[in-house]
């Protein structure tokens, strides 16, 4: 190769490392973090299948968190204990690995293949590592078309793994300030309930019907985990009301029920004063109009159907739920059953219909025991 050539392979992978980079940090969702690491990897670097391996908390094993190719599903949450196979002896070194023939390989660990089905001949690993903090290990197998791979893919594939690394450990450190702030919206929220000894868990519950309902009707991953966090917070506002209202034990007056109606408002002021204020529009507003009905009969504004946003109609029927199957002082609380009966009867009156009916095949999926209701949560809740 003469030094032209040389020249223009170099460009092409600088042009190709920099496509690369930009498609990396389009994301900071952990799984789509792991799938756009491997796919952009395989892409460039032209390999068959690919494993992206992420060592646990305490460093102690390495798990498959990401695969592609043939046998993707098998090799998938295999775990890889510390000091066992390439993927380790790269990681443990900082050295990434080209090798030609695996079985010559005194660290290839051929369990995994033998579990799999999948054959791998040739292999270049590389390791994910960023301020000394190892991560994991990024493997691809097998060269397209029967070839092997080179001292250039090698140098592309260490280029890519260092800004791999860095998109992977912004994700995790945006993984780690998300669960924390949710775990202070928990504890808020529960303390807030335990003001009111008849509505302990209420806020819990509340999010947890209204996530359902959100993944009953086709809301995307990242709006379900958004509208569970509005959902958590949706009687905030209730810091600001009198104990002696909120415990009560005989059913309210008049005036003492339109004092409970500023929670409300009291809610939506306090969480427009948190920062960032643009992340927290469907918080407030969830606050706000979560006891807004469609026929314009609720509060505080008597907003009517689409008028109310969709966060606060779906937390609407989650909390009325919620408070009509919780016992209180002066009343039992209806079963789960009777609880799906009142919606029902609301239904396309005081209630969103389609929300409703969403509400109501989830209890009758569990058979109207929502303690055992389970759903699938690739969310960070």
């Amino acid at each position: 190769m003469n030094e032209k050539e040389q020249l223009e392979q170099r460009i092409q992978e600088l042009m190709t490392l920099w496509d690369a980079s930009k498609e990396l940090n389009t994301h900071l969702d952990q799984d789509k973090v792991f799938d756009n690491i491997l796919q952009q990897m395989m892409q460039v670097i032209g390999a068959e299948a690919g494993t992206l391996w992420i060592a646990d908390a305490d460093g102690q094993q390495l798990q498959a968190v990401s695969a592609f190719g043939a046998a993707a599903e098998e090799i998938l949450n295999v775990k890889v204990p510390r000091g066992q196979g390439v993927v380790w002896k790269v990681l443990e070194t900082g050295q990434a690995q080209r090798i030609e023939d695996v079985t010559r390989h005194a660290d290839w660990n051929e369990q995994i293949d033998q579990e799999s089905g999948f054959i791998t001949s040739s292999l270049l690993t590389v390791p994910l590592i960023v301020k000394s903090q190892l991560l994991g290990s990024l493997q691809l197998l097998n060269k397209r078309d029967g070839e092997f791979f080179t001292e250039a893919d090698l140098r592309l594939a260490e280029a890519l793994a260092h800004q791999s690394a860095l998109a992977l450990h912004n994700s995790q450190m945006y993984d780690e300030l998300n669960r924390m702030l949710l775990s202070m919206i928990r504890t808020l929220a529960s303390l807030l309930d335990a003001r009111d000894p008849y509505t302990a868990g209420h806020s819990e519950r509340v999010a947890n019907y209204s996530l359902w309902i959100a993944q009953k009707i086709g809301m995307t991953p990242a709006e379900c985990e958004e509208l569970y966090k509005a959902a958590l917070l949706h009687d905030i506002g209730k810091i600001g009301i009198r104990d002696e209202l909120l415990q009560k034990p005989g059913r309210l007056s008049q005036e003492e029920f339109q004092a409970i109606q500023q929670h409300t408002t009291i809610g939506a002021g306090i969480l427009a004063n948190m920062e960032p204020q643009h992340a927290m529009e469907r918080s407030v507003e969830t606050a706000k109009s979560h006891h807004e009905r469609i026929n314009g009969s609720g509060y505080p504004e008597g907003l009517k159907g689409d008028a109310i946003p969709l966060f606060a109609r779906i937390v609407g029927v989650a909390d009325a739920f919620d408070a009509m199957t919780t016992a209180r002082p002066y009343s039992t609380g209806r079963t789960e059953k009777q609880g799906a009966v009142e919606l029902l009867r609301c239904r396309g009156e005081l209630f969103e219909a389609h929300l409703v009916d969403a509400m109501v095949e989830i209890l009758e999926e569990c058979q109207y025991d929502m303690s055992t209701y389970k759903t699938e949560r690739r969310y960070r809740i």
